[in-house]
């Protein structure tokens, strides 16, 4: 396989949907407070800006919200390419769990690093919670729980959902299904999670199995199949966007992924793989363009351990600790900044593993 640079905002839609942005542009031209050289770029870029993602949100939410959903739309999609600074990241990411059920065969789940002693575990629930606050506190907008493992393995995650509840404009979690049960299914939906991704890559128990191993297929679609079902029985529930999120390992069937999934979420998308399952042993990149993902996002592991990126798993670029250090202060500290002026210089070669990654 040959390795190429991928944008790290890629998602590869395959049921593309279309929105009349006419009365959009009408309520960001009226909208009160709103600085005016940022509503002139959001005005110009708005096409751009609004993908399935948004056209999703903007179906699902209430009105009030969208002006300050399509500024954190436009500083997420915009702000990270053109290197500009923000107090606080745009997204942050936390783990519940480092641990996976599954081995899947493009993931670095495979590394004995995952049995180690110390790399297993749980995030302590009072100190996700403190996490939490500093996050509303510095006004984030954006919280994903997942990273290196199975969100759903923890089992405090129900708790946790229900902290975030109505705290951010995108609450997202990712699961691969696999022990996603009615309990869970109710828990996720009465938390309003905004998008719940499935990691599913096949439309048939063959092309699956030689992908997620450990998992079964019947299992995973039955899960799915049952939470569409409870998602569908209230109203309120069809806040919750389904999306089956799959990589393109070369060896699918794409046409029948599509048509076997059309029907039972709301998206389906299909992305080239990262060559992760091996990161530090990766053939050097000869690419010296900045990572998109140091203006953009902060990862924070299940035991305190804060950094840039998840494809670096072993955290050999940890900015620093969030048990002992606010997160703002990681987000605006030296070790990151430092990390920055490196890959604006054009020197990501000189760090490792940027120097071996295919991500920007």
């Amino acid at each position: 396989m040959g390795l190429k640079q991928r944008d790290s905002q890629y998602i590869g839609f395959l049921n593309k949907k279309e929105l009349d942005l006419t009365q959009i542009k009408e309520k960001i031209a009226n909208a009160e407070g709103l600085e005016k050289e940022l509503q002139k770029n959001i005005l110009g870029d708005l096409e751009r800006i609004v993908s399935n993602q948004e056209i999703e949100w903007i179906a699902n939410n209430d009105e009030s919200k969208l002006i300050d959903y399509l500024v954190f739309r436009y500083k997420f999609k915009n702000y990270p390419r053109q290197r500009k600074p923000t107090p606080f990241p745009l997204h942050l990411l936390i783990e519940p769990t480092p641990t996976c059920n599954i081995k899947c065969t493009m993931c670095f789940q495979q590394d004995e690093f995952f049995k180690e002693k110390e790399n297993i575990g749980k995030i302590d629930l009072d100190f996700f919670k403190n996490l939490i606050d500093q996050a509303v506190e510095n006004n984030c907008k954006a919280l994903t729980m997942a990273s290196r493992g199975e969100p759903l393995l923890n089992p405090d995650l129900g708790e946790m959902l229900n902290y975030c509840k109505d705290k951010f404009l995108e609450l997202k979690l990712n699961t691969n299904a696999t022990i996603l049960n009615e309990k869970m299914s109710k828990v996720i939906l009465d938390a309003r999670v905004d998008l719940l991704v499935f990691s599913v890559d096949a439309g048939s128990p063959e092309e699956y199995s030689k992908i997620r191993k450990g998992a079964k297929f019947e299992t995973v679609v039955e899960n799915i199949e049952r939470f569409g079902k409870i998602k569908n029985s209230k109203k309120e529930y069809n806040k919750t966007v389904t999306r089956i999120s799959g990589i393109d390992m070369g060896t699918q069937d794409k046409e029948k992924f599509q048509e076997f999934w059309k029907n039972k979420v709301d998206s389906l998308s299909i992305t080239k793989p990262i060559p992760r399952d091996a990161t530090y042993s990766n053939k050097k990149s000869l690419s010296e363009t900045p990572c998109n993902l140091l203006w953009e996002r902060m990862y924070v592991w299940f035991d305190g351990k804060c950094n840039p990126c998840d494809s670096d798993y072993k955290s050999t670029l940890q900015m620093g600790n969030a048990k002992d250090t606010p997160l703002k202060e990681i987000w605006q500290g030296e070790k990151y900044n430092q990390l920055r002026e490196l890959h604006l210089k054009g020197n990501r070669s000189e760090k490792q593993p940027c120097d071996q990654c295919y991500q920007f």
